[in-house]
């Protein structure tokens, strides 16, 4: 190496002087201030491609009852319990019977009085239809009413009262008073009914199933899932900020052979314990959130009527959803002090860009937002770069497959090789 430098002193010379210019044009380059125009060798990008893009809170739930009813008496005045756990039982079945002898007297009495304010109502009504005929329900002051012909069934008082009357249209409307009155009467003795026929027994509030009936302390209780179901599932307090009232929900449910979906009803503001009904149901099949759980109610748009308490199946929860949107890795985006968002783009002349975009929502691994872009624009890495500076990369942009080569003539290949 020394007998080359000495031989050739000029030579050796230039030989370092352009390997020093090479170096400190390479520095001004490629540091990451630099502000000379280069190209940027592009290895890794995504393409801009739009699609209805949604997060969502995956979790197991389970079929539960809408509502639980609790229903109790005491043990002592209950001659029977009519029915037991499981059983399907309708508004108004009797779940168990009273030790009550002076009822059916009561009734009695009471059915009897009915009776009779119901005769007088047809009466009425029978009078008040004969005057509406005879009469058309003209206003006549001469005209003359003989209660003795309308009916002979009356009571004393309304035929008292009709008598002292002339004008058809004025014993209209003491009749319609009276039609009033005793129709009022029936429908009061149907609600003293209803109430001694309560007292009879237990009387089941709704539609549903008895779950438990359980004596303690000299009290009977009847506890029964309503017919419609719902679904719960449990979160941890991180996916509890994020869901809810009123998302959409779909569930997958083995067996139900269509789309099922549904909203999120409710969320409870108390974690759940160990001892709740439903979370001890589910956790006998799959491992709820940990430390604490927190419990949604799901409610499906159709009736599970197919399918049994506890249940188990999968609800996904959707808690962001963006239309016709992009997704793109989180690390790519730039941020600025203002909040507003941009990302590096490659421009149909192979030129960087930065353009802006508007995030919609962001996931635990990409951000979804929406903008201005072309289909297929290459998206590259958040790096420092030059605005409209060229870029070269080891792969074309687009595919080239075999109906590229076949549309190029032989004499195209013969001239490019010459030329």
């Amino acid at each position: 190496m020394m007998r080359f430098i000495k031989s050739r002193p000029w030579t050796s010379l230039s030989i370092i002087v352009i390997a020093l210019l090479i170096g400190v044009n390479a520095y001004f380059v490629f540091k990451a201030d630099s502000k000379v125009a280069r190209s940027y060798f592009i290895d890794e990008f995504q393409r801009a491609t739009t699609s209805d893009r949604v997060e969502t809170v995956k979790k197991d739930a389970i079929v539960a009852p809408a509502e639980t009813y609790t229903i109790s008496a005491e043990a002592k005045s209950l001659s029977a319990v009519n029915v037991k756990r499981g059983q399907e039982v309708h508004a108004t079945d009797v779940l168990a019977t009273y030790k009550t002898e002076e009822v059916d007297d009561e009734l009695t009495k009471l059915e009897a009085e009915r009776s009779a304010y119901e005769t007088e109502l047809s009466d009425l009504e029978s009078a008040l239809a004969q005057i509406e005929s005879e009469f058309g329900g003209a206003s006549d002051p001469k005209s003359s009413i003989n209660t003795d012909q309308i009916s002979d069934k009356l009571n004393v008082n309304v035929k008292l009262e009709l008598a002292q009357q002339n004008s058809p249209s004025t014993a209209v409307a003491i009749l319609n008073r009276h039609i009033a009155e005793a129709a009022r009467q029936v429908a009061l003795m149907d609600a003293q009914i209803a109430q001694i026929q309560a007292r009879q027994g237990v009387i089941s509030p709704v539609d549903g199933v008895i779950s438990k009936i359980t004596e303690d302390a000299g009290t009977m209780t009847f506890e029964i899932y309503s017919s419609e179901k719902a679904m719960i599932a449990y979160l941890s307090q991180e996916e509890w900020q994020q869901v809810v009232a009123g998302q959409t929900v779909n569930f997958d449910l083995q067996h139900f052979e269509d789309d099922l979906s549904g909203i999120v009803l409710e969320k409870q503001m108390i974690a759940t314990n160990n001892e709740t009904t439903w979370a001890h149901e589910l956790a006998k099949s799959v491992k709820l959130p940990q430390p604490s759980s927190y419990e949604v109610t799901l409610q499906p748009d159709d009736l599970l009527v197919d399918f049994p308490f506890s249940t188990v199946g999968k609800a996904s929860i959707i808690v962001n959803e963006a239309f016709d949107a992009y997704q793109v890795n989180s690390a790519w985006v730039r941020t600025a002090k203002n909040d507003v968002h941009r990302v590096y783009i490659i421009d149909r002349d192979g030129k960087i860009r930065l353009e802006d975009i508007d995030v919609a929502f962001k996931t635990a691994n990409a951000t979804i937002f929406t903008g201005y872009m072309d289909k297929g624009t290459p998206i590259i890495t958040n790096e420092q770069r030059n605005i409209l500076a060229r870029s070269f990369r080891t792969m074309p942009l687009e595919k080239i497959e075999w109906q590229h080569f076949k549309e190029i003539g032989w004499k195209d290949y013969v001239k490019y090789i010459i030329f």
